[in-house]
């Protein structure tokens, strides 16, 4: 591919765009100056040098155009570098950069919605308004509320669960008179709960009595001399089921307990049989 035909190939393409605007003097006489600088001699570029001259501009850009296309690719880059990339296309081409109009956007009537522009959106600076920090602390990781005491806190809020009995009442009271079925569901619902949460405190009171009991034991066999007695948890929960069978006999539920024991033992064995067995 020869320079000629490259430079051909860009006079070619620049002769598609076409606008017709006139060029001021000052611009013509600033072009003379910097063609004054160029290496190329005057005989190539004659209609550039006189462009000045009262010519038609569209044989101008005509007579330019063959100038530029007798020109190699080197002397055209070293024009280009002299005069500007800017200057040199719109010579090329006569296309001239229209000034851009500023759009007012203000309102005739100020009833109106305003304009506003999607390019360039003004934001309205906001003045942030200092509110006051309300300081939460929780007790529970606050280490000047002390440490959580479990046992001391139970004994403190005992008196939770002696409210909770009275309400018991008051709710078996209200079941008797109640008609409406999910009204008498809802208060069997709570009396369930209420019960559950008051038969699990005192089961933890049992069990705190029998920790204190058996630190009260070692603590004497410390006393005189022999070695005190650690029960393991298997002798805890062996204790535990004696005294659980004892209060249900006594309670005469005991019957009644062997047998739904039985039965959830039966449904447990049944799941690991073969099914050969059924």
């Amino acid at each position: 591919m020869s320079k000629k035909w490259q430079v051909k190939n860009i006079v070619d393409e620049a002769s598609d765009i076409e606008e017709t605007e006139e060029e001021g003097k000052n611009e013509e006489s600033s072009e003379e100056d910097e063609l004054s600088g160029l290496d190329i001699p005057e005989t190539k570029l004659p209609v550039l040098r006189s462009i000045h001259n009262e010519r038609n501009e569209d044989a101008d850009k005509l007579a330019i155009r063959e100038e530029l296309s007798a020109l190699t690719f080197e002397e055209l880059q070293k024009l280009k570098e002299k005069i500007g990339s800017k200057k040199f296309n719109q010579t090329l081409t006569g296309v001239k950069k229209k000034p851009q109009v500023k759009t007012d956007f203000k309102r005739a009537n100020p009833n109106r919605p305003r304009e506003i522009s999607s390019k360039s959106r003004k934001i309205e600076t906001k003045v942030a308004v200092q509110v006051p920090k309300v300081f939460r602390s929780d007790p529970r990781f606050d280490n000047l509320c002390g440490e959580f005491r479990e046992r001391s806190f139970y004994r403190n809020y005992d008196f939770v669960n002696k409210m909770k009995e009275d309400e018991v009442k008051k709710l078996k009271e209200e079941l008797r008179e109640e008609t409406q079925p999910r009204r008498i569901e809802k208060i069997k619902y709570l009396i369930q709960r209420m019960e559950n949460q008051i038969r699990a405190v005192k089961k933890r009171k049992l069990e705190e009595e029998k920790q204190e009991e058996e630190k009260r034991i070692t603590i004497e066999a410390l006393k005189e001399g022999k070695s005190p007695y650690f029960a393991t948890k298997w002798a805890r929960k062996e204790r535990d089921l004696k005294e659980k069978f004892e209060t249900l006999k006594e309670e005469g539920r005991l019957n009644q307990y062997m047998a739904k024991k039985r039965k959830h033992n039966a449904q447990r064995d049944r799941r690991h049989m073969p099914s050969d067995h059924y």
